[in-house]
């Protein structure tokens, strides 16, 4: 039993360091993204395969890419970022935006449906 707890206990203990080491190197390359924008020579959207979104990448004119922003962070980062004269590409725009526009629809089925079934009828 014993065992067991110290493993659970390494377990959580290695998630936990995981985590912290992630936000960290997050926060890291948005800094050095604000304050040298000069040498970004792009920012780019990447799929997040565990939720419907994207996860925000710089990459730098020297080839290295960071991770700078979690899908729930994309609108307060862009906004950060759109004051330093950085902004997605065009396509990468359509694409922030369509998500957007499928997200708002979903929530709209699921409180119409929501209602319908509260109220036995049409909504």
């Amino acid at each position: 039993m014993f065992e067991l707890i110290v493993a659970a206990a390494a377990v959580i203990a290695a998630l936990a360091l995981s985590h912290a080491a992630g936000r960290r190197r997050k926060r890291e390359g948005l800094a050095w993204v604000e304050a040298q924008p000069q040498n970004v020579a792009r920012l780019y959207l990447r799929a997040a395969g565990e939720a419907d979104g994207y996860w925000l990448h710089a990459e730098m004119q020297s080839g290295k890419k960071r991770m700078i922003a979690a899908p729930w962070e994309l609108d307060a980062t862009l906004g950060r970022l759109a004051a330093r004269g950085l902004r997605l590409s065009a396509d990468d725009h359509a694409r922030l935006g369509a998500s957007a526009v499928r997200d708002s629809d979903r929530r709209g089925e699921g409180r119409r449906a929501a209602r319908r079934g509260a109220f036995g009828g049409a909504a």
